[in-house]
């Protein structure tokens, strides 16, 4: 089977199921290329080594990869993100002319304008498309607050309808998801449940000695850590951790910890220095994926914070994943489908989004859980994901997928 992949994020990106799916396809003896743009997320700012262009070839642990323009941007202005998502749909479907044959295209959203792209490069090759929906839009749009419930959601709207209608399969993540579809008007069986993955291998037991190294180079010793990994944007609602660590001025053991960029930081940075939390909250740069488990094995609790909304009922962000196959407990602050996996797991505990109050106390009485105790929760969290979500056991189900929809030659 040939497999075209189109996504606007890819390696060296820090979004990396794309990359391991195409590696798990590659290892399974498929062939497989793909369509992409240039390295700018989540800064906005491109990557070194880079210049813009109207497409570049590459090739990237063996995938050939075809990286068409687009206008880097990852702010918060309307017209900066139109350009970004806008550029890119027009100049993917030139760039996949450089692309070699293929007998199905696999899409990752978001952005929803890259499914226009699939549509075309689908119908210029005659091949199906399978669109794996991660962000319901226009849900996701206006939960961000870069766009208000109004004449333009609702033209987003008839551009998600559009491609859902155009795809022949799709891909959600949740069942809560499935059930979302399904009442705009997708049929049943076009949908499939396909739950995210991790690498497990990547979090083996860390070094002790490594974990301890970090603790002191950032002032953690002695200290109850509690750490937000991954993109600091509007939607994570993180404004709420900061007024958690407000309650818990008095509590010096306890640090909030935020790694990672996107486009709140800045903000977050002078709320943190307009309180004088400097102390309570701190910020350390974004992280070579291959760096963060030893970030991971080295602090006390892992969080999970996303803004309240129907649609955070029915969505699960990535990091849990990681956090799980780090074997640390998480305080999960949502609610659905992402609460229930915590749930599932024994891994830790939920509380309710956007409550700096209840997240203050649940914090307090996490730090004050005997070490063994703590340690059990992420030991059963591990355990539940190197049973059930681990790519060895999730990208088969993928191609299996893939290989029924394929148009062969």
């Amino acid at each position: 089977m040939r497999v075209l992949i189109l996504s606007q994020y890819y390696q060296p990106e820090p979004l990396p199921k794309v990359s391991e799916l195409a590696q798990g396809l590659l290892e399974l003896g498929h062939k497989v290329a793909v369509v992409t743009g240039f390295p700018n997320y989540p800064s906005g700012v491109l990557y070194a080594g880079y210049r813009l262009g109207l497409a570049r070839l590459e090739v990237i642990d063996g995938v050939p990869v075809v990286r068409a323009f687009e206008y880097p941007y990852h702010g918060k202005r309307v017209l900066g993100r139109l350009l970004n998502y806008g550029s890119f749909m027009v100049a993917a479907p030139l760039g996949a002319f450089r692309a070699p044959k293929a007998d199905v295209i696999y899409v990752w959203s978001p952005p929803l304008t890259i499914g226009i792209a699939a549509w075309i490069i689908a119908r210029l090759r005659g091949i199906p498309f399978v669109y794996d929906v991660q962000d319901i839009w226009p849900e996701a749009v206006v939960l961000s607050g870069m766009l208000k419930p109004g004449f333009h959601a609702k033209c987003l709207s008839v551009l998600e309808r559009f491609v859902y209608r155009r795809a022949d399969h799709i891909l959600v993540v949740t069942e809560g998801a499935r059930d979302n579809l399904v009442k705009k008007g997708v049929p049943l069986e076009k949908l499939s449940v396909m739950p995210h993955w991790v690498d497990g291998k990547l979090f083996r037991r860390q070094d002790p000695d490594d974990s301890q190294r970090l603790r002191f180079q950032y002032g953690w010793d002695g200290r109850f850590i509690v750490m937000f990994a991954g993109n600091l944007g509007l939607v994570q609602g993180l404004e709420t951790v900061i007024r958690a660590a407000e309650r818990l001025r008095s509590e010096p053991r306890v640090r909030f910890v935020f790694i990672g960029d996107g486009a709140d930081k800045v903000r977050l940075q002078q709320l943190v220095r307009s309180l004088g939390l400097q102390d309570q909250v701190q910020f350390i740069e974004r992280q070579p994926m291959e760096r963060m488990p030893a970030f991971y094995a080295a602090v006390d609790a892992l969080l999970v914070h996303l803004k309240w909304s129907e649609l955070s009922n029915y969505v699960i962000p990535t990091k849990t994943l990681a956090y799980l196959a780090s074997g640390k407990p998480i305080l999960m602050a949502m609610q659905g489908a992402a609460a229930q996996l915590v749930q599932d797991a024994g891994a830790g505990r939920t509380v309710t989004p956007e409550s700096p109050e209840e997240l203050a106390v649940a914090v307090l009485e996490f730090a004050a859980l005997p070490p063994a105790e703590r340690e059990a929760m992420g030991g059963r969290g591990r355990d539940y994901l190197l049973r059930h979500l681990t790519k060895e056991i999730i990208i088969p189900r993928y191609a299996a997928l893939l290989e029924r929809l394929a148009v062969r030659p």
